[in-house]
């Protein structure tokens, strides 16, 4: 029954397998005549928000968290102990309303906090990279990529600095489908999962509500914006972004998790990576402070902060509303570890009983089982 079965899941997959290799490797083709019916009529400039999504392939993705990972190592283990900002370049084409990213490509630029800036070793090393992509494939650059290896915090820190903003509408200006991906690192391993955002800027003639964000939603405040956002929110939009992966790849990696993944899966732990021990102690810490902080507000500690717009003392206005963020945020970041740290013992326990567990032998069965050891011939 069991060969049967496998038979007629062959067959199965040997009927289905050339429609949905049309379908998923379709989007590797490219379209000459479509890119350029694309740039004859520039759709973007009658609608603002012309490109909506991007697609990511599992290829660019890896290579892009990798590169992100590579600056947080090369960082912690410098003199400063600060992780590094990187920052590389995506290859890849628009299709109608989305931007879809093949390939990515580091470059040899580094920053700090808030900032990446291409130096002029970098400008010369992205002349001779275009040329070479221009020589092999038929793709061309459509944006760029930069990580914001900063602590992980209850939001996360894929967002457009003021600096990325300008760096953004530079290029965009020049190539209407640039676009830019901000990567997260810090965040993708405490979450075990890609943390990144995708974004181009607004034209400088439009002006979106104060209070509505990058991401379409309407916030309490402006403050509330620029605490998710950064300093420029009202400058760019986000869009919506998926990952593909080619029916080679497709298989490939079924086969690996078939023989050799679900190992890792079982074998790991975020817990264990060696950033999320280092860090969770600081990120405990810094919980912890905002929660003091907000607590030290409510005992009229900072009576600067609790001032009501007439100069009396009391629980309301401003000084109300920002003390409860403060204790909404300590205690959200709070959950978040705690929700870590017990999946993650969740799952060392469960490798525990699944390994090392041995079912106990009571004294009785053992003297039995040594009697009949005696007995037998």
């Amino acid at each position: 029954m069991f060969m049967n079965r496998n038979k007629k899941d062959k067959q199965k997959e040997t009927k289905e397998e050339p429609g949905k290799k049309v379908i998923r490797d379709q989007i590797y083709k490219y379209d000459e005549e479509h890119v350029k019916t694309l740039y004859k009529e520039k759709p973007w400039e009658k609608n603002i928000k012309f490109f909506k999504k991007v697609k990511i392939s599992a290829l660019a993705a890896t290579k892009m968290l990798k590169h992100a990972l590579a600056g947080v190592k090369k960082g912690r283990e410098g003199p400063g102990g600060t992780p590094i900002e990187i920052m590389g370049l995506l290859v890849g084409k628009p299709e109608g309303e989305t931007v879809v990213v093949l390939d990515s490509c580091p470059l040899p630029v580094e920053g700090i906090e808030y900032k990446v800036e291409a130096a002029e070793e970098a400008q010369v090393y992205m002349t001779t990279l275009s040329d070479s992509i221009e020589k092999r494939r038929p793709e061309a650059f459509i944006g760029w990529y930069h990580s914001h290896p900063f602590d992980v915090d209850v939001k996360p820190h894929y967002f457009m600095s003021s600096m990325d903003v300008t760096t953004q509408a530079l290029w965009q200006h020049t190539s209407p489908v640039w676009t830019a991906i901000v990567i997260d690192p810090l965040r993708s391993l405490a979450k075990q999962e890609p943390q990144l955002g995708c974004f181009r800027v607004y034209p400088p003639s439009h002006c979106p509500k104060p209070t509505e964000g990058p991401d379409g939603r309407i916030y309490a405040s402006e403050e509330a914006v620029k605490i998710r956002w950064g300093s420029s929110p009202n400058r760019y939009y986000k869009l919506d972004h998926s990952y593909f992966l080619s029916t080679f790849g497709a298989r490939v990696v079924e086969m690996m998790s078939r023989n050799n993944l679900w190992i890792r899966v079982l074998s790991s732990s975020a817990i264990l990576e060696p950033e999320n021990r280092l860090r969770f102690p600081e990120r405990l810490t810094k919980a912890k402070d905002k929660l003091r902080a907000a607590s030290n507000q409510q005992r009229g500690q900072y009576p600067g902060i609790m001032m009501q717009p007439h100069g009396r003392r009391g629980s309301g206005g401003y000084g109300a509303a920002k003390k409860d963020a403060a204790m909404t945020e300590g205690a959200t970041q709070f959950a978040e570890l705690a929700i870590e740290q017990c999946n993650g013992h969740a799952s060392q326990i469960s490798k525990n009983i699944l390994f090392n567990f041995k079912k106990e032998t009571s004294n009785s069965n053992v003297e039995e089982e040594v009697k009949d050891e005696k007995k037998s011939p």
